[in-house]
This record gives structure tokens, C-alpha cells and sequence, in this order.
């Protein structure tokens, strides 16, 4: 199902919607209007309980997002500056609500991706850029802070040095060093952007609802912890409380596990005779093991008359 908007467009294919900034002749820069009907979209996405990913990306080939509109901003030496400007729609606005959003979002960068845009790709969960995709931050050349990119980059984890390189010297960065600087999470040919981008949501898509939203505040919670003990204390309380809200949502996760399992099993060993009491027992080996946080392991089946004699666990590498 495909919506439009005056400047974004709105597509959703089963459990993944795009929401994609239409303004193709402005290198799809965030005028005020631009943001509030992406507040509107996000907002509605929020309500909608069979969405969980959404992608973002920019109309045409030329750019994802080259920042705010800069026709909205005042140019005669300070003009309206003794009005506070914070309250009015800003690109900071719709991080924050990305930043906090319920459901996955993955960044899909088809082009330039600057100043307001890069505000626009932190808060992402995800991100995936297209070969030709550049990022910057040239708000140094123009004379003026990037704000609020100073208050968001510091915050997701970026190394200090990389993220002044970008702010003090307004250089584009290419897909690769931006992927390899933490901005990004994979590179692919342009031409084959956006079918990528629909197949990785669709991927995680798939997966429990509930259980996605609450990886999701874990790992935000768990960030802004002042310590590590803190940080898991807070996944730990996440953790019993999904349990409490989403007890289905562990049954199937285990029936999927058992499931995959038989089928794998099968293949190896061109049998049938694999049944469902063998992949219980498969499964309680596989509980067991999740005791032991961190551990590597893999599962060897032993055979003997044509039947499977015994499951075994075997862990290669040191438990945390």
C-alpha cells in the first residue's frame, strides 16, 4: 500500500513500512512543513500494531537527506534571534521520536546525506547506505554550529576523533569510511539499495513484535546506565517483565528453535525418523546451555542402527 503525502511518501509491505522524504528538487532538505508530516507519519506508524520496521530514505537518486532547508533560516546578521527558535519544528525533533520509537527503523541512505540529515541517521537503529552515498557535516563552511548534531553524535557511541573530523572540517566522507567510522552498517551497490533494504526488514520483521520492542528499550536503557552493574540490572529487569507481558511470545521462539532443528537434522542425516521427542530433548539441551551467557557451542549427533542414539552439547570457547 503506497501513501502520499505532501512531501513524503508512505509504503508498507506486510510488517515493514518506508516513510520517504519527497522533496526531490530540494535535495530532500527538512523545511518545517517537511518535518511536521513526518512527526504526523511517525506517529501514526507508532499506532499501527502490524508494523515492526520501518525504513527511511529519500525520493530520487541524488540524496537521502541534505539537511535542513536552509530558505527558512534567518540570514541578516541575527535577525529574529531574540525569539527562541527550539520550540519551532526542527530535525532534532524527528531524531527524537526515531531515538525512542517502539519499532525498528533502519536509515537508507540512496545519496548525500549532510547536516540535518545526519541528525535524521544517528538515532536510527540501523542504517544502510548505497555505494555512492556521501556524508558531512558543512555547517563549519557556513559559519555556524551543527546544531544539534554536537548534542546527538557524542552519544551513539562514535569514536571522539572521528566525530570532530567531521565537525571541524565539513569533509564529505565516502560509504565505506562512514561505515567503517560506525555511522552506517552496510554498503551495496546503488542499484540494489532498496531491495536490500526491504529484505533486512522483512528479516527482523519476522520476528515477535513485543520481544523487538523490548530488545530495543533494553539496549537504550542499558546505554544511558551511569555503570555496567546498572545497565544490568536494568536488562535484567527488562527482561522478567517481557517474560510477565509476552509469555506467547517465548513459546514460539522455543517452537521455532525445536522446529528448525528437526528440519536441519533431517537434511543431515536423509531421515524422518527425527521426532518431536528428540527435539524437546534437543531444546532442554539448548535451555541448559543459556545459562552459560556468552558461550559458543554447536551440536553434535551421534548414530548408530539407523536411529539418533544422543544429543551432545559440546561448548567451544570460555564462558562469561
Amino acid at each position: 500500500m503506497i501513501k502520499e503525502g505532501r512531501f513524503t511518501i508512505l509504503e508498507t509491505r506486510g510488517a515493514v513500512a518506508k516513510l520517504t522524504i519527497n522533496r526531490p528538487e530540494k535535495r530532500n532538505a527538512l523545511s518545517r512543513d517537511a518535518i511536521r508530516e513526518m512527526l504526523a507519519v511517525f506517529e501514526e506508524l507508532r499506532n499501527d500494531d502490524e508494523i515492526a520496521v520501518v525504513l527511511t530514505t529519500g525520493a530520487g537518486d541524488v540524496a537521502y537527506c541534505a539537511g535542513r532547508d536552509l530558505s527558512e533560516f534567518p540570514t541578516e546578521g541575527g535577525h529574529n534571534r531574540g525569539k527562541d527558535r527550539r520550540k519551532e519544528p526542527r530535525a532534532y525533533h524527528v531524531a527524537e521520536v526515531i531515538r525512542t520509537f517502539p519499532k525498528v527503523t533502519i536509515a537508507v541512505v540512496n545519496g548525500f546525506c549532510l547536516g540535518g540529515g545526519i541528525t535524521l541517521l544517528l538515532p536510527h537503529d540501523l542504517a544502510i547506505a548505497s555505494d555512492k552515498a556521501m556524508f558531512g557535516l558543512p555547517e563549519i563552511m557556513r559559519g555556524f554550529l551543527p546544531y544539534p548534531i554536537i548534542a546527538i553524535m557524542f552519544k551513539t557511541l562514535i569514536p571522539t576523533k572521528l566525530g570532530f573530523e567531521l565537525i571541524l572540517t565539513g569533509k564529505n566522507w565516502d560509504a565505506t569510511k562512514s561505515m567503517n567510522a560506525g555511522l552506517i552498517n552496510r554498503v551495496v551497490p546503488h542499484d540494489q539499495l532498496q531491495d536490500e533494504a526491504w529484505k533486512w526488514g522483512e528479516e527482523i520483521g519476522k520476528f515477535d513484535k513485543t520481544t523487538l520492542k523490548y530488545c530495543k528499550m533494553a539496549a537504550h536503557s542499558s546505554m544511558e546506565a551511569a555503570s555496567v552493574p546498572m545497565a544490568a540490572e536494568i536488562a535484567w529487569l527488562m527482561q522478567e517483565e517481557h517474560a510477565l507481558v509476552n509469555p506467547r511470545g517465548l513459546t514460539r521462539g522455543r517452537r521455532s528453535f525445536i522446529n528448525s532443528a528437526r528440519c536441519a537434522l533431517r537434511s543431515r542425516f536423509k531421515s524422518s525418523r527425527f521426532n518431536d521427542s528428540d527435539a524437546e530433548g534437543l531444546a532442554a539441551l539448548f535451555d541448559a546451555a543459556e545459562g552459560a551467557r556468552g558461550a559458543k557451542f554447536e551440536i553434535e549427533i551421534g548414530m548408530r542402527r539407523g536411529g539418533f542414539e544422543t544429543c551432545l552439547l559440546c561448548f567451544v570457547g570460555e564462558c562469561r
